[in-house]
């Protein structure tokens, strides 16, 4: 510190090695030296997102990611290790040179999330307190879209497996601890697990590889698989600390040969109670921190292996160990100087040539003395190879050999100058093919598009020469057919991605080509060429050429509704605009290829250019069939802005092949113009006791028809809620309606109004019927006694409009039952017992009088039905359906009728052929839905159960809606609804009980 401030200083990057006494660095893999205690302070770090390439133990060489210090490419995936003290505040500048955004994340750091990611060519700093120590992963972020292959968002989940991957070590305050002086260690090792699928860096664009289908082939430790792995150089007797960062995408169960493991924190965190391990478990994401205690000193060298435990030690198809191993390794106690043999790697066979680099660089710096290799057998005899150059630790090892056919491993070793003898390093090994007359495989072949039309655009080929089983051999060369394969070399030719074994394929069918095909299936064949010369087998895939159009069906399969159209009236209730149906889309089937419907359009009178029209969406939900419906809403707002008159719908579509059809028509009428309403009548008027009137109403529009009408009385109950009126036969423009008279008090109402509506829905003004509705109510009637002039014995008429001359019925006593039959049957009965034709009549009979002959016939003997007796009479008749209906005073129940007991405002039918039967209660007034008064029926009109009009014997009955009504009205009941049909007080009946209404009937 100077001043008292905090100094700022570049945080130690390194790469995961380092030792305290002899120092073995590998590519990416440095042993790190205890230091002493470090004041906190601010660490500023640059790491550069770049691209580079690796070259895996069997000679295959891949593309991959990592991070750098200095921004130059990086020869393995993974990034330098960040070392900072607990405390420090660490700013991480990230620089992407990468062509896809990307974003840093370190696990166990409190510090937000970035979605958005570092475009191309921009820089971001990343802040956070190492609050705590540990070890711990860095990794490229989970960025919003990084690729075209990411339509759903994301689309870092590669970026990782690519190499985007580092160790961050955040140590104590005090020196040469993991967390405390219970950690405390001689050697450390950072070692950063992670894996390599050459199926995801051989992509072209690996955001386009689908990560479900990550198949890691080669395990790596500090971004080397073994052989080519660092080895950790320790003292006999020290404590290695050996920090697992898993930056792989699969669990690993890493143990070490010849020594157990003191696991002394997982994620950062320490644990109060160690524990022993002989392999510990550890995810991706995840870290420990493990102390392994090397053995003493030997007379011999000692050598731990560190590796998998699950024994997934394979590189491929390489034979022999690899993978994720390394070894920690011990010299013996009189060894001194270089005592570990040079790495061998790079092995490879092209052509009858084997090659490998040999590399004691960083396992001793002695010069190379010597390379050999072994056919198939460790133990059989060795071949020696060529060294060229001066004497180096580096070295380039050749050998010209001949292999039988059929597969056979290779291994290579090399031996160094140190000491008498030299030291002999570890085998590396390659998977060949002798004879190698195979070509490549050809694999995983696309067509994008598979479908196309003559406008379609160009076809993208792709595909996988892999030559790894058929002589491993590079790559060179690829072409393409169509339909017919040809000699090798003559068809297309393709790119290849790289001179490798496996490699993609590219390929382009170009618009003209495409454009020369016939409609139909064609096969596109594939096959490569290896550098042996060896063209593989074709594989093909099918492209399917679709030049026919679609169809979209017109007439009725092509309509508008509702059509016509005001702009105001919508297709369906809560929509605010008309809808346009197409109801058929079909592509056809020609030279065995039909498409899928894949969009359709509409204009409405002007045809743009195809695909600028209106948008229709599929019935379904989507279009993917070859045959589809569509539809498409047009606005109200848009239909009020047309003028009135007729409107061209122009529809085509558009299958999968590109291809846009023919289009089809249908006409939208447009009607903002509302009609005219006239003639507006009534029938018959006056109604004369009409239980209905005829409304009718006519109508004229210039735009289209009129469809519609409705009328009211009174107050205006809003536009279409009024009484409905129907076409009026052939009459075009004229609708009737009903009126239910039936409940209307007598009198002049107020006039009868109506309106029109045309066929888009416009409403015409009200217009006034030119003569008022005039209910009238004529009536057939006798009194209980003399009134106005009036006797019992007779039934006079009130015509609707005046009584009429003379009387209906003179008769010899009073009559208290009246109905006409016919012309020749008039019913009656009496108040009491009456002599008539020759006849006695007591009051519960009725009798039938023939007007013509001045005849009468008992049709009805109350005494042998149940109702003879003192007091007992019947007191109102009506027929109906040649059925005799009745009420009585009384309660006594007529013969046929059970309980409950009869009552005089109850109403039966008589069941007889003669004068002597059964009856049925037909109107039980106790009973909803009638809710009659308990009032003595005496007249009554029988219509049907729920349809009938009466006259009470009580001064006043009150009565639902009418309220009191007087002995001199007759009322008319209708389906629950009470109203007053005749008024007798303003007939001239007055108000006395003489003026009672004591029978009537309808005309």
């Amino acid at each position: 510190m100077k001043g008292g401030k905090t100094m700022s200083r570049r945080s130690r990057l390194q790469r995961p090695f380092r030792a305290t006494v002899a120092v073995s660095v590998a590519s990416s893999a440095l042993l790190i030296l205890s230091s002493a205690p470090a004041q906190a302070a601010t660490q500023d770090v640059d790491l550069y997102a770049v691209t580079g390439s690796t070259t895996l133990p069997n000679g295959v060489s891949v593309p991959v990611w990592g991070y750098s210090s200095g921004g130059g490419n990086v020869t393995a995936p993974g990034g330098p290790t960040i070392e900072v003290t607990e405390g420090d505040s660490v700013n991480v500048t990230l620089h992407n040179t990468l062509g896809a955004k990307t974003a840093l994340f370190f696990q166990g750091q409190q510090m937000p999330l970035d979605r958005s990611g570092v475009a191309t060519g921009n820089t971001t700093t990343y802040s956070f307190t190492a609050s705590h120590p540990g070890t711990f992963l860095y990794e490229a972020g989970p960025v919003l879209k990084t690729g075209p292959a990411d339509a759903d968002g994301t689309g870092a989940q590669y970026q990782t497996a690519m190499g985007l991957h580092g160790a961050l070590v955040v140590r104590p305050a005090a020196g040469g601890q993991a967390y405390d002086a219970a950690s405390a260690y001689d050697d450390e090792a950072v070692l950063v697990l992670s894996e390599i699928d050459p199926a995801l860096n051989t992509k072209p664009d690996p955001a386009l590889f689908d990560m479900r289908k990550y198949v890691p082939r080669y395990s790596l430790i500090n971004g080397r698989a073994y052989p080519a792995t660092a080895p950790i150089t320790s003292v006999g007797g020290h404590t290695v600390l050996l920090r697992y960062v898993n930056a792989g995408v699969n669990y690993h169960s890493m143990g070490v040969l010849g020594a157990s493991q003191k696991v002394v924190g997982t994620d950062g965190s320490k644990l109060d109670f160690p524990r022993t391990y002989v392999a510990q478990t550890f995810g991706p994401g995840e870290s420990a921190d493990a102390l392994v205690t090397v053995p003493g000193a030997a007379a011999q060298d000692t050598s731990l292996t560190v590796y998998d435990a699950s024994q997934s030690l394979t590189n491929r198809t390489a034979a022999g160990v690899g993978g994720m191993l390394t070894t920690v390794d011990v010299p013996g106690s009189g060894a001194t100087g270089d005592v570990t043999g040079p790495v061998t790697s790079k092995v490879a066979f092209l052509s009858g040539n084997l090659t490998a680099h040999v590399d004691d660089a960083n396992r001793g710096g002695s010069d190379i003395a010597a390379v050999e290799y072994y056919l198939d057998n460790v133990g059989g005899p060795s071949v020696p190879m060529t060294i060229g150059g001066p004497a180096s630790a580096t070295e380039e090892a050749t050998a010209t050999l001949s292999l039988p056919a059929g597969q056979h491993v290779l291994y290579v070793r090399g031996r160094d100058a140190a000491g008498a003898a030299g030291n002999w390093g570890p085998l590396s090994s390659v998977l060949v093919t002798g004879a190698d007359a195979g070509g490549p495989t050809t694999s995983g072949l696309t067509l994008s598009p598979r479908l196309v039309g003559h406008d379609g655009g160009a076809v993208q080929i792709s595909a996988t020469g892999d030559d790894s089983a058929s002589g491993n051999s590079n790559v060179i060369a690829a072409e393409y057919f169509l339909d017919t394969p040809g000699a090798d070399g003559s068809g297309k030719p393709m790119t290849v991605s790289q001179l490798a074994p496996v490699a993609s394929l590219d390929g382009t069918i170009d618009q003209a080509a495409v454009n020369s095909i016939l409609e139909g299936h064609h096969s596109v064949y594939v096959h490569a060429q290896d550098a042996q010369g060896n063209w593989g087998a074709a594989l093909d895939a099918t492209l399917d050429v679709d030049t026919t159009p679609p169809v979209v069906t017109g007439g009725a399969g092509l309509f508008v509704s509702p059509n016509p159209s005001n702009g105001l009236l919508p297709y369906s209730n809560g929509t605010n605009s008309i809808r346009l149906n197409a109801t058929q889309l079909t592509d056809p089937l020609a030279n065995g290829v039909q498409s899928p419907i894949a969009a359709a359009e509409m204009f409405i009178d002007t045809v743009g250019a195809t695909g600028t029209g209106v948008p229709l969406r599929a019935v379904d939900g989507s279009f993917s069939d070859p045959v589809e419906g569509g539809y498409a809403d047009i606005p109200l707002t848009t239909v009020r802005i047309l003028s009135n008159g007729n409107h061209t719908i122009s529809v085509r579509a558009k299958d999968a092949a590109g291809n846009w059809g023919a289009l089809a028509t249908t006409t939208l009428v447009v009607d903002k113009t509302a009609p005219t309403a006239t003639g507006v009548t009534a029938a018959p008027n006056p109604t004369q006791g009409a239980r209905t009137v005829s409304v009718t109403a006519s109508g004229t529009d210039v735009g289209t028809s009129v469809a519609g009408a409705e009328f009211f009385i009174g107050t205006d109950p809003g536009v279409g809620k009024a009484t409905q009126m129907t076409t009026a036969g052939a009459t075009a423009g004229t609708f009737t309606g009903e009126l239910d008279t039936s409940v209307l008090p007598e009198g002049t109402l107020t006039p009868i109004k109506a309106r029109v509506r045309d066929a888009a829905g416009n409403w015409s003004a009200v217009v006034t019927a030119t003569d008022t509705l005039k209910v009238t109510a004529p009536l057939s009637f006798s009194t209980v006694g003399n009134a106005s002039g009036r006797i019992p014995n007779n039934v006079y008429r009130w015509d609707g409009a005046s009584m009429a001359a003379g009387t209906v019925y003179t008769g010899p006593a009073n009559v208290d039952g009246y109905a006409v039959v016919d012309a020749t049957h008039v019913y009656l009965s009496f108040s009491g017992t009456a002599s008539v034709g020759g006849l006695t009549v007591p009051d519960e009979d009725v009798v039938s009088f023939n007007p013509v002959n001045g005849t009468y016939t008992r049709v009805f003997d109350g005494s042998t039905n149940g109702l003879g007796g003192a007091g007992v009479n019947v007191d109102a008749v009506s027929v109906a359906g040649g059925k005799l209906y009745y009420s009585m005073n009384g309660t006594t129940r007529p013969t046929g009728v059970g309980l409950p007991a009869g009552a005089n405002n109850d109403i039966y039918r008589y069941d007889g052929t003669g004068v002597t039967g059964s009856s049925t209660r037909v109107v039980d007034a106790s009973q909803a839905p009638y809710s009659m008064p308990s009032s003595d029926v005496d007249g009554l009109k029988f219509i049907d159960a729920t349809h009938f009009y009466l006259s009470f014997s009580p001064t006043t009955t009150a009565l639902p809606g009418p309220g009191n009504v007087q002995d001199e009205d007759v009322v008319a009941y209708n389906a629950g609804r009470w109203s007053v049909y005749f008024d007798g007080t303003n007939h001239g009946l007055g108000t006395s009980n003489n003026s009672d209404i004591d029978a009537f009937d309808l005309p």
